[in-house]
């Protein structure tokens, strides 16, 4: 990945969409240097119904002090999605860019004439994205070891990650959500099960597994479409029950599918994390012409166990692509915890990850008295950064070797990530790397304004209220108010 940093057009960004320049000179009035919460922003706080003290609003300039807005910029506050900066920040810092995780695959038993006699061993690392095409290609690489039959059971060492109690319905009752999977040493799939749906003209419903189905599940269909708009709560109108009893899962789906939903898609965590990867190993040596008798368990791998493949994963860079521009939590929770494995070289646990965190901070020379770290993923209610901590993180994302990677991570507005739709034909179309964040009471933009000359804003706005949802347009009024702001500056440089 290369070193360059977009930046946009100067004659687009001053020729303005439809006119912007003059607003600018009504909004701002003249050129504006000041710290406290500008009053258009303010504005839009209270048609959203949210109070400026429910707010947050740090804007600065790459390497100057002097910041352009502080609004409760030191206050403690939930960033929900935001904190996943944290996490892959350090990340970088601490494994760099090239870093990846390997999945081992041994064995002590005999291996003569097609059959290994004994145990097939598999050691995760936290790899936060092993899937259905990776394990296909282990698959193929122990065929092409000779490996016909396994007469033994299938043993996973997840001792890189530490022991930990997870209940995944803790945070909103949702338990069958994936992005409630808790980490694991060896997540595999996301640990859910994907399912496609599609009215058929006859009144009937097809479902089927989105790829290659884990062996021993069943899908139970009595489905009939009905007309009308899709509800909202299309996948409860389908009265799913899934019934889990450890070899085989079934998945009944017995009641209606509104035929406007058109094609869609549901995933669903179902098994344990030993149990999904076991199954789809299963389905996938069968079909590779395999034979396996025995089960799955857990157990250590042993010092004697010679290795047969090591399946090596995507480099960090790309996993932070993906967390950041999809906001995936399962992978970020994978990552907080590889990095505390890397800082501690124990067992991870995610308690440790806040201390080591604030500790790494310091030594590259900056505070983050205020930080709470759960996950790392910002799906919790308990974390907490103040918009300036976060500001100095962002900061620092770009003096560090890794600033292209951690800056092309972001989505960028109005073109990919959880900004695609999000600031069309307006003025960060194209030109802001931010990150979003968004919970129940809770609404958040963090990352970089790219001026036409050159210069880059840090931006970071979180709001922690009953009515937050309605305050995304008051975060994107602050993030056009910057770009005004710096225009009317800009011309008045030029005359």
């Amino acid at each position: 990945m290369t070193n360059s940093v977009h930046v946009p057009r100067p004659a687009l960004w001053l020729a303005g969409r439809a006119g912007w320049l003059v607003l600018a000179v009504l909004v701002t009035g003249a050129t504006v240097a000041q710290a406290a919460l500008p009053e258009p922003i303010i504005q839009a706080l209270r048609e959203a119904g949210v109070p400026p003290s429910a707010a947050s609003l740090y804007v600065r300039e790459v390497g100057r002090e002097q910041p352009l807005v502080a609004h409760r910029a030191t206050s403690p506050m939930n960033p929900a999605s935001t904190m996943k900066i944290v996490t892959t920040l350090v990340g970088l810092d601490v494994l760099g860019p090239a870093y990846t995780w390997q999945t081992t695959f041994a064995s002590n038993g005999r291996l003569q004439g097609g059959m290994l006699s004994g145990a097939l061993y598999v050691k995760g690392s936290g790899d936060p994205k092993l899937t259905s095409e990776s394990l296909q290609a282990i698959v193929t690489a122990l065929r092409a070891r000779g490996i016909r039959e396994i007469n033994g059971d299938l043993v996973i060492d997840r001792s890189r990650f530490a022991k930990a109690v997870h209940d995944p319905a803790a945070f909103d009752g949702l338990p069958l959500r994936p992005y409630n999977v808790g980490p694991d040493a060896l997540l595999f799939n996301f640990k859910s099960v994907g399912f496609r749906f599609a009215p058929l003209p006859d009144g009937t419903v097809r479902v089927i597994t989105d790829g290659v189905p884990p062996d021993g599940l069943s899908i139970v269909n009595t489905l009939r479409t009905t007309t009308g708009t899709c509800p909202q709560d299309w996948r409860s109108r389908m009265a799913p029950n899934f019934d889990d009893r450890g070899n085989a899962v079934t998945a009944t789906f017995a009641g209606i599918y509104a035929t406007d939903c058109g094609e869609r898609d549901w995933y669903v965590s179902l098994y344990d994390h030993t149990g999904l990867f076991a199954a789809m190993f299963a389905r996938l040596w069968r079909d590779a012409g395999g034979t396996w008798t025995g089960t799955a368990r857990e157990g250590a791998l042993p010092r004697n166990a010679r290795v047969l493949y090591t399946h090596v994963s995507p480099p960090l860079a790309t996993m932070v692509t993906d967390i950041n521009k999809f906001s995936n939590n399962v992978m970020a929770r994978q990552l907080l915890l590889t990095i505390d494995a890397e800082l501690s070289k124990r067992p991870a646990q995610a308690k440790r990850a806040g201390r080591s965190i604030r500790d790494w901070a310091k030594a590259r020379g900056f505070d983050l008295p205020d930080l709470v770290i759960e996950n790392g993923s910002g799906l919790s209610r308990i974390e907490r950064i103040s918009a300036q901590s976060l500001a100095g993180m962002l900061e620092y994302g770009l003096t560090s070797p890794f600033a292209s990677d951690f800056l092309s991570s972001l989505p960028l507005a109005a073109t990919d990530g959880t900004l695609a739709k999000r600031f069309v034909n307006q003025l960060a179309e194209g030109n802001a790397y931010l990150k979003t964040g968004t919970l129940t009471g809770v609404k958040a933009l963090a990352g970089y304004l790219l001026l036409p000359d050159g210069r880059r804003m840090l931006f970071v706005g979180i709001v922690n209220h009953g009515n937050a949802e309605a305050a995304q347009k008051a975060l994107d009024s602050a993030v056009d108010w910057v770009y005004l702001t710096e225009a009317v500056k800009l011309k008045a440089l030029t005359r």
